[in-house]
């Protein structure tokens, strides 16, 4: 090598090795950095990698009837899900995942977008409630698919079946039209209520979630558990229904359809609430076939109505009491006011019949309500304006919705000339041949069986609104202790003495001479009156005979028992039955039979105080 290189090459060894020497250095002290510095971040995210957090579905509370028998329960079920960070990203997974199970392509690709727009909450369940067959089918898809799994949760369980279906309503999973309208409030997938009390009252049956955090090898198989909180469950509960008396009345209704309603004078709890048809929640808590969507959802007789808040019906004769309130209270008539019945009478050119067409003969106005005459309340009503019956409604709560605690009630409908005005526009005259027709609870009068049910509580009362309500208390933490729950106060409208009696003594008499003396009972006297609503109209009783099943009237009956004093109000309502004496007035009977007799004659139980379980949980019950 020529010598005067030799500088040149230790020039550049020098170079090199002070390179060589920085490399080394800047790797230890990124390695330095990367173990001390940022030891923890890293940790916390191979931990992330490895241990995934997984959500425990709370438990809702249970619900009791008023005496503790189990309304609803809750049963360990299997669902096959997803977790939320093991959502799969390519769609020939997707689509091969959907074929496995059976599913649609395009709705689960829509939903597993859905879930991994969401964020945090519920693992998305594909297939719910595993039987044996269920298992061994996803034990063979999640071969295939790993990121599958078998999650343990409460589900459901309705144990009347149709006996309270409307009342207690269903739950169902939060989807993305109910996150849309309250944005906020739910999680997707969070199991809420959908219908009936399980909706209204779902802020005290739900529970609060818990979680668990497990490690989990490369292919998502559990490996050990990192601990866990425990779901805390929703608190269980009473409703005011009596098991008891909603069976009677289950019973009684069998194939026909209508709605009745008990309610307790002390404070306004639903002792019954029964809408026929039924229907039994436990089917709504699977996706439903078609089968089952035209069976409830498009069947004409409307099985998912609730009809004891949400049918309105001409009230018929029922409503006479509240003319002939509105009477006595303007001074239009007394007690003791005359009319001559012929079994029709003309007003303004048109014949208005009564039921009797061979008419009453001259009757006061306790034997009017007790024979039901319609002459007599045509007269009553020609002689105010229907804003004075519209103003008595209202003074009396008939106008407005009882606040039931339930959903989607309905409002009565009570006609005046504002009404008509905002209700019918292209022809807004009131017409006073319409009131005439008003007096006997027809024309454009419609109440729910619910608000019906009320109006008699007031006269049973002899003035005091109650508001119906539902919710009896929640079952405290030491066997079935009940936790008192505040009861609405009642609005007080004092009837006048004078005029209460009348009234008093007219449905007295409807059930012991009367309308209804067939449904009379020995033991209870029963104070009601019989109703009979047109649906359409006859030429005469023969033409009425020949009419088909969904033209004929609906019969109603609607009163309070004992009638010396009242611990109960009731109103029943059979559609399309026919006469209210022979359909609706002999359920009323059944209804206050059971709960004063058969009840093993017992007086009502203290509305407040201690509540014994007869039922021992099941063995697989969620708590």
């Amino acid at each position: 090598m020529d010598p005067r290189q030799r500088p040149l090459l230790h020039r550049r060894l020098g170079v090199f090795k002070a390179f060589a020497w920085f490399l080394v250095a800047s790797l230890i002290l990124v390695y330095a950095w990367l173990q001390l510095v940022r030891h923890g971040e890293f940790k916390q995210l191979a931990m992330q990698q490895a241990v995934k957090v997984r959500p425990i579905a709370a438990p809702r509370g249970l619900v009791l009837d008023r005496n503790g028998h189990r309304l609803v329960d809750n049963r360990r079920a299997l669902h096959l899900v997803i977790q939320r960070e093991d959502l799969p990203t390519r769609p020939e997974v997707v689509e091969a995942l959907a074929q496995a199970l059976e599913l649609d392509p395009a709705a689960l690709a829509r939903k597993i977008q859905s879930y991994r727009i969401a964020g945090k909450g519920r693992p998305l369940v594909l297939k719910e409630n595993l039987d044996e067959a269920g298992i061994a089918l996803a034990e063979r898809v999640r071969a295939r698919h790993p990121f599958l799994s078998v999650d343990v949760a409460p589900r459901r369980v309705y144990l009347g079946d149709e006996l309270a279906g409307h009342v207690l309503g269903y739950v169902g999973e939060v989807d993305e039209d109910l996150m849309k309208a309250k944005p906020g409030v739910f999680r997707l997938g969070e199991t809420i209520g959908k219908e009936g009390f399980e909706a209204s009252g779902n802020d005290k049956l739900k529970g609060m979630d818990g979680q668990k955090r497990i490690l989990v090898d490369q292919l998502g198989t559990e490996v050990a558990n990192f601990g866990q909180a425990d779901a805390a469950p929703g608190r269980s509960l009473f409703l005011t229904l009596d098991a008891g008396l909603q069976k009677v009345l289950q019973d009684a209704y069998g194939e026909e359809a209508g709605a009745a309603v008990v309610l307790d004078l002390r404070d306004g709890g639903i002792l019954a609430m029964y809408s026929s048809p039924s229907y039994d929640p436990n089917l709504f808590l699977n996706r439903l076939s078609q089968e089952m969507v035209d069976r409830y959802l498009n069947n004409p007789t409307r099985p998912m109505l609730n009809r004891a808040i949400q049918g309105i019906y001409a009230p018929g004769s029922t409503f006479k009491l509240l003319v002939a309130l509105a009477a006595l209270e303007k001074g239009i008539a007394t007690p003791q006011t005359a009319v001559y019945c012929a079994g029709k009478k003309n007003y303004y050119g048109r014949d208005f019949r009564c039921d009797k067409l061979s008419g009453h003969g001259t009757l006061a106005m306790v034997q009017a309500i007790a024979q039901s005459c319609d002459v007599y309340f045509y007269e009553l009503a020609s002689r105010m304006d229907v804003d004075d019956i519209h103003a008595t409604a209202e003074k009396y709560g008939l106008t407005e919705r009882t606040g039931v605690d339930l959903p989607q009630e309905k409002r009565t409908r009570i006609p005046s000339r504002a009404w008509k005005r905002k209700a019918v526009p292209k022809d807004p005259k009131w017409y006073a041949g319409e009131t005439i027709s008003v007096g006997i609870g027809q024309g454009a009068v419609g109440v729910t069986p619910i608000g019906l049910a009320r109006f008699y509580a007031v006269l049973a009362t002899k003035g005091k609104l109650l508001t119906p309500h539902l919710f009896y208390g929640f079952r405290g933490d030491q066997g079935n202790e009940l936790d008192q729950a505040p009861v609405a106060a009642s609005k007080d409208t004092p009837l006048d003495p004078k005029h209460w009696s009348v009234l008093d003594e007219g449905l007295f008499e409807v059930v012991r001479s009367g309308t209804a003396q067939r449904s009379a009972l020995k033991e209870i006297a029963m104070a009601g009156k019989t109703g009979t609503a047109q649906v359409a109209t006859f030429v005469d009783r023969a033409h009425y005979l020949r009419q088909a099943k969904h033209l004929k009237d609906h019969a109603l009956f609607a009163g309070y028992a004992p009638h010396e004093k009242p611990q109960i109000a009731f109103a029943v309502v059979v559609e399309n039955a026919g006469f209210g004496a022979d359909m609706a007035a002999p359920i009323a009977q059944k209804l206050v039979r059971y709960w004063f007799i058969d009840r093993l004659k017992n007086p009502l139980p203290p509305p407040r105080g201690r509540m014994v379980d007869p039922f021992a949980p099941a063995p697989e019950a969620v708590e």
